[in-house]
């Protein structure tokens, strides 16, 4: 069967996930993944290396899109209460997780799991109620250390079960710190050239019928990507970095966001999170409820601590239990980074099939659950 059949089988499912789920009321992404699930039991799917493949373009085409929505300067222009407040708050849960998982004798990857908090759903619910609100303009700072903080352990994990504690983990360590202090030099380099030479901006992304703009955005993203896989790095890392460098030096470029955004949510994303469920046996989920239980607990578990740790750090802040609840529950359904934790993890040997499935499950009902939870909690109140 020729590749191209994967797709047109796949395109429908992607158009269809809008309309059903408004019908649902439950999250695109999460129906995507169900769709894609649903593909492969009633045989309409058959996924290939091929679909893999285009399926990492998407996921890392939604890393750039996440990065995107990061300035670099933002730790910079935080006030510095706001920044001690957001670093206890993940000390808080990483201490919990690491007790957790040492005490329970479970993988350490869960010590980068339970407390990971990812833009990808954060970024959603800003789409559905603005960046206004104080809970989600907390969460969504929350979020870019978080997701920053997630791909760096992630790294540091691919480089310990690919090689080791040894000579090659602290040459993948270091090949990590010297390309972030590269990349942090040309950073400066840039922000003083485009200081000295305003219309250097408009020349290398300049808005004209050819679309410069998105080429020169596209080719960045690559590149990036690129050199981290020669690198031997996470290639998230590449990807997320591109988006940002786009946000810090061109924020002004609202149409090429738009642009990137309708290309990336429209085709790569959905794409990606199809090929998610694709992974899934839906059989061997309904034949062993252990997995239904064990996703159960994760969810719970990760829930338990985001909601400790925001009405310990946050609930001054934010002035009211409703505020504080809606924070945490945004800060506990990291459905893009849960996800590739689980992928990561599984390719390396870092946990078991079981593991990947309560994973992945545990994110889904973390979509549907919490995003339900906040539409209810955002009703304005009947008026009697």
């Amino acid at each position: 069967m020729h590749d191209l059949f994967i797709l047109m089988a796949i395109t429908p499912l992607i158009v269809l996930a809008p309309y059903v789920s408004r019908v649902l009321k439950m999250p695109v992404a999460v129906l995507e993944i169900l769709l894609g699930t649903l593909g492969v039991y009633f045989g309409l799917l058959k996924p290939n290396a091929n679909f893999s493949t285009m399926a990492e373009v998407g996921f890392l085409f939604l890393m750039f899109l996440c990065g995107m929505e990061v300035d670099l300067y933002v730790f910079k222009q935080m006030e510095r209460k706001t920044l001690k407040k957001i670093l206890s708050y993940f000390g808080i849960l990483y201490a919990m997780a690491s007790t957790i998982t040492l005490s329970a004798h479970l993988p350490a990857l869960y010590i980068i799991a339970l407390p990971i908090v990812s833009l990808g759903m954060i970024m959603t619910l800003v789409r559905d109620y603005g960046k206004d609100k104080p809970w989600l303009n907390l969460v969504l700072k929350v979020g870019v250390l978080g997701e920053l903080t997630s791909i760096i352990l992630l790294v540091v994990v691919d480089g310990i079960y690919l090689h080791g504690l040894g000579a090659d983990l602290i040459k993948t360590l270091g090949i990590l710190l010297v390309f972030l202090f590269i990349m942090a030099r040309l950073v400066r380099i840039f922000r003083v050239l485009f200081w000295w030479f305003p219309r250097l901006k408009a020349f290398i992304m300049p808005s004209n019928e050819a679309n410069q703009d998105m080429r020169f955005a596209l080719m960045l993203f690559f590149i990036l990507v690129g050199i981290v896989a020669w690198l031997k790095l996470e290639l998230v890392l590449g990807a997320f970095l591109a988006g940002t460098l786009i946000s810090t030096f061109f924020p002004h470029k609202h149409e090429l966001f738009d642009k990137l955004n309708d290309i990336g949510f429209g085709f790569f994303v959905p794409l990606f999170f199809i090929h998610v469920g694709s992974t899934l046996d839906l059989h061997l989920i309904l034949t062993h409820p252990k997995f239904l239980i064990h996703a159960a607990l994760v969810m719970a578990c990760m829930a338990s601590l985001h909601f400790f740790s925001s009405f310990v750090v946050f609930k001054g802040e934010l002035k009211s239990v409703k505020n504080t609840a809606m924070f945490a529950m945004s800060a506990s359904m990291p459905l893009t980074f849960l996800v590739t934790t689980a992928s990561v993890g599984l390719r390396v040997g870092a946990i078991n099939e079981e593991t990947y499935y309560a994973f992945l499950l545990a994110a889904v009902f973390e979509g549907v659950l919490f995003t339900t939870s906040i539409k209810i909690l955002q009703r304005p109140p009947k008026l009697a």
